[in-house]
């Protein structure tokens, strides 16, 4: 045993109980399905993920989060949770940037409060460990390094300038993520938070910076595309998963949105259209 350990061992408490140890917080999980990729083009489509996105750039590039312009330099770190729209506006050669897409439940102790944080050392470490995890097809390690990366990134908060999001905003996101499989409208919307159509929609505007039916229709893709992808539901039941009443208006819809019906999509299997940036 080295000197070090024996040193930090002897510097250990005397246990109060022998039966009774440590536990993480409560309601503590892990998070899941990570994904990590490299992506070094813009993308100047507005996207929406159902998926939290950690961004690692490694050259400047401007990022538009909810409307929002941020400089993305080398040495920040950005966060993106789900159901928020984003985009990378072309202006320069290259756009290199690590991706780390993953799952989490909400209010978990180790996801930032803030979208934006800085690098440190300890970060980079934290970051490059998870990489070489993922590649060895180690991937428990990797969730755990990722818990730690984010850990990290969390005591350097870098706080918003801007105010956060209207309450009247907020209630119509939480209405649509919870219930995109009812056929919502804006004026149900309107209604429930007690303003008018044309109020809601240019509330919803000045805050994510992306008109309310935009956002909706794009909600409903992004799930639509995840079922055709990750399940082997029949389109008519994605159909009402998605919110809509027949299989004939979605249809239209879809095709509307990717230029191909759902079948087709899932046949040729059109997953990895550059749809994560």
């Amino acid at each position: 045993m080295k000197q070090s350990l024996i040193d930090l061992a002897r510097r250990l408490p005397e246990p109060e109980s022998y039966f009774r140890g440590r536990e993480p917080e409560a309601g503590f999980r892990l998070p899941s399905s990570i994904l990590l990729y490299w992506h070094d083009y813009p993308h100047e489509r507005t996207i929406i993920s159902t998926r939290y996105m950690l961004i690692l750039p490694a050259l400047p590039m401007e990022y538009r989060l909810n409307g929002r312009s941020i400089e993305l330099n080398p040495g920040l770190a950005l966060l993106v949770n789900p159901y928020l729209q984003r985009s990378v506006p072309a202006g320069r050669d290259r756009y290199d940037r690590l991706i780390v897409s993953f799952e989490a439940e909400e209010d978990q102790e180790y996801l930032p409060d803030e979208p934006l944080m800085e690098m440190n050392d300890c970060a980079e470490a934290a970051a490059e460990r998870l990489t070489a995890a993922y590649l060895e097809g180690d991937t428990l390690r990797a969730l755990f390094e990722l818990v730690l990366l984010l850990r990290e990134l969390s005591r350097r908060q870098i706080p918003r300038s801007e105010p956060p999001l209207s309450f009247p905003v907020r209630q119509v996101l939480n209405r649509i993520n919870s219930e995109l499989h009812r056929p919502l409208s804006i004026k149900q919307l309107a209604e429930e938070t007690e303003l008018s159509p044309g109020h809601l929609r240019k509330k919803f505007r000045e805050d994510l910076g992306i008109p309310l039916g935009d956002y909706l229709a794009e909600r409903r893709i992004a799930a639509a595309k995840r079922l055709l992808e990750e399940t082997g539901d029949s389109v008519g039941a994605i159909a009402g998963q998605c919110g809509y009443d027949t299989i004939y208006a979605f249809c239209r819809f879809f095709r509307k949105r990717t230029g191909m019906s759902p079948t087709s999509w899932r046949k040729h299997g059109n997953f990895n259209d550059r749809n994560c940036s």
